[in-house]
């Protein structure tokens, strides 16, 4: 049962910011609501208020591809991500992402920002964001400001968000030629679950095959979504083979800092990094140069 709350519907940014800075830790802002409804069902978030933004309309919309990139409101739905025909061919892990998330219910009423600013390592959109070099917009008390994407986490749950900021928008460059991403996750079961580890991999090749640039994301292999920067520098310059992408899983392991919880061990989520890795890595480098898909929309690796 929900304990009494009082409901806040904002129309503007500033509006929403000036309820938030008057009622400070004792409000909460809402998107889609499919976490902070669970949370308050479950007694584990009571607050007096809630800062229901739905009602703003620059916050929401698809998202929009253009030469510059990818823009995507802070309250696009996951169902929206996934299907913008642009996002599943020039930015298929975050396609996978979304595509991945809990039920369709879910994926059309959740929101890529309340996915962000939940700050979960387990978030299915952190790890694709992260590996496509998203950067964030806010908009708070003092005005509009540009976050990278690697620099808003600072524990689970914390971000850099400072006292009345909102998220507004989530940009993406453009792809790089011959480019391909891909994101893996492994679950329990082929079913709504939090995953147990997830990578997601961004690979751009010259024009002899090399691997001229890349990003490698490890979710829910530290307290914070990561890049594996040993792994990536390995791979740069390099012809990538079988043999090169097992020493990138070793070396991506190496850089993480799982922790053992009741769902799984340390131990077995670095056994998943050294196996997705390559998993990840094969499939980037079938899609470079916008080659057809093989695999699944949100294909999840279960136990």
């Amino acid at each position: 049962m929900l304990t009494p709350f009082e409901l806040l519907g904002p129309e503007t940014l500033d509006e929403a910011v000036h309820l938030i800075e008057k009622y400070g830790e004792a409000c909460k802002i809402m998107a889609g609501g499919t976490d902070v409804l669970v949370s308050m069902h479950a007694g584990t978030l009571k607050p007096d208020y809630i800062v229901d933004i739905k009602g703003i309309k620059e916050l929401r919309g698809k998202p929009v591809f253009s030469e510059t990139g990818l823009s995507i409101a802070a309250l696009s739905t996951h169902d929206e991500i996934e299907m913008t025909s642009e996002v599943k061919k020039h930015y298929t892990a975050l396609w996978e992402g979304a595509a991945g998330i809990g039920s369709v219910q879910t994926r059309m009423r959740g929101t890529i920002g309340g996915n962000i600013c939940n700050a979960i390592p387990s978030g299915d959109s952190l790890g694709p964001l992260l590996a496509l070099d998203a950067s964030l917009t806010v908009f708070g008390p003092g005005g509009r400001r540009s976050i990278e994407f690697e620099e808003f986490f600072t524990g689970p749950g914390k971000t850099t968000l400072k006292p009345g900021e909102i998220l507004c928008s989530i940009d993406l460059p453009p792809p790089r030629p011959r480019s391909g991403s891909a994101y893996l996750k492994f679950t329990r079961r082929k079913a709504m679950d939090l995953m147990l580890s997830g990578v997601t991999v961004n690979i751009s090749l010259d024009g002899h095959g090399l691997c001229q640039y890349v990003r490698i994301a490890l979710s829910a292999a530290a307290p914070v979504p990561i890049r594996a920067k040993t792994a990536e520098k390995y791979l740069r310059g390099k012809i990538i083979d079988k043999k090169a992408m097992a020493e990138a899983a070793r070396l991506a392991a190496k850089d993480a800092k799982p922790r053992s919880s009741w769902r799984t061990s340390a131990a077995y989520r670095y056994k998943l990094i050294e196996t997705l890795l390559p998993r990840a890595i094969e499939l980037s480098l079938s899609r470079a140069g916008e080659q057809p898909l093989t695999e699944a929309p949100g294909e999840a690796v279960s136990g």
